[in-house]
């Protein structure tokens, strides 16, 4: 069962995002008001980084004890579909490595959900329990479906290419054995290159989860 913070992890993100949007959009604004209205303005700022510095402590402080996403350790989707909290890990994962994967392919800011990571994980899982091959194809179209990766508040909404690459590397790169101290940014640049052609197959048979499979597998072996 994921953990209950993950929904409100999730929500004190967007909050934070959102505040530091509005506070972008009115800088411009602010400086031509007249004094009085200035002034308000000001207070408005000043006041929005104060929430902003307490949402962001709360978040921190509302980070899992458990097992996370530590340098020496080297998660797979084998090992966390084999553990009862791998819904919670993998949603942490997803949070710092598949954020980074979006990075590579597009500069606009997102929001990655971990409450929706940990649904993805979860509902896959289950729906792959007779044939734990599927699990990678099946979890990258929950992704996909849940809209794991989703803008900002106040941005308007980009392609979805730069999502779907992003969860397909993603994906890849749980499926790659990892060597202890092996750099994670190596491994997620080579499943990077990899995710254009991943989803170059999945497209040519929509909804094949087979051709998906191949694909996935054809691709963490190379890695």
């Amino acid at each position: 069962m994921a953990s209950t913070t993950l929904p409100i992890k999730d929500m004190l993100r967007g909050l934070r995002s959102g505040m530091t949007a509005g506070r972008v959009a009115i800088a411009p604004i602010g400086k031509d008001l007249p004094g009085p209205m200035r002034d308000m303005v000001d207070g408005i700022d000043k006041l929005a980084q104060q929430l902003e510095l307490a949402t962001s402590k709360l978040a921190h402080s509302l980070l899992d004890n458990g097992p996370a996403w530590h340098s020496d350790t080297s998660w797979t989707l084998a090992r966390l579909v084999e553990r009862a909290d791998g819904d919670t890990i993998f949603a942490q994962l997803a949070y710092g490595a598949l954020g980074a994967a979006h990075r590579r392919f597009s500069e606009r800011a997102v929001l990655i959900s971990e409450t929706l990571a940990a649904q993805s994980f979860a509902q896959a899982r289950r729906a792959t329990r007779g044939d734990p091959l599927d699990m990678p194809a099946e979890l990258l179209m929950q992704m996909l479906s849940h809209g794991v990766v989703r803008p900002v508040p106040f941005e308007t909404e980009e392609p979805a290419d730069a999502a779907r690459l992003a969860c397909a590397a993603f994906v890849l790169w749980l499926g790659a054995e990892r060597s202890p101290g092996e750099a994670d940014n190596d491994v997620l640049d080579l499943c990077c290159d990899a995710a254009p052609f991943v989803l170059r197959q999945a497209d040519s048979a929509p909804g094949n989860r087979f051709a998906l499979r191949t694909a996935l597998a054809d691709c963490v072996r190379l890695i």
